[in-house]
């Protein structure tokens, strides 16, 4: 990870997420034509901070929404193929989805800043032109 993302700040490493205080910071990359996050399981702890730091080196564009649950990915994922004008993210499923990124095309960084829901699972998934189907990660909450 960038160590200049967050400047002087002491953190701990473990892999790809950095924990500063009750922030923890996830870089998340895409490469190539492979629909695929390079991080597929977040932990942290419920009501601390996430930050996930998305960076695109893929050929493609690409998002990160989180949900509320497994069954919200396919709906939350047919609605954003009629969303293509608000970046993918459908505003009919906005009660499905707990927060999103913006598009980031080939080559951009983008960030999504969010308080950690209560403990379960939440899926993340890219709402781009259905990558839903592949490109699939979860945050895990912890108490």
């Amino acid at each position: 990870m960038n160590d200049d993302i967050i400047e002087n700040t002491p953190y701990k490493t473990n892999g790809h997420h950095k924990e500063y205080g009750d922030t923890t910071v996830v870089e998340i990359r895409s490469e190539g034509v492979e629909l695929s996050y390079s991080v597929t399981e977040i932990r942290a702890k419920a009501g601390s901070i996430l930050k996930i730091v998305y960076i695109n080196d893929s050929d493609m564009s690409h998002n990160i929404v989180l949900v509320r649950e497994e069954k919200d990915i396919r709906p939350v994922g047919i609605a954003a193929l009629q969303a293509i004008s608000n970046d993918w993210i459908p505003e009919k499923e906005m009660d499905r989805i707990l927060a999103y990124s913006a598009l980031a095309y080939s080559g951009d960084t983008v960030e999504v800043v969010f308080e950690v829901p209560p403990p379960g699972t939440y899926p993340y998934i890219c709402t781009y032109s259905a990558h839903w189907t592949q490109m699939q990660g979860r945050l895990i909450s912890t108490e």
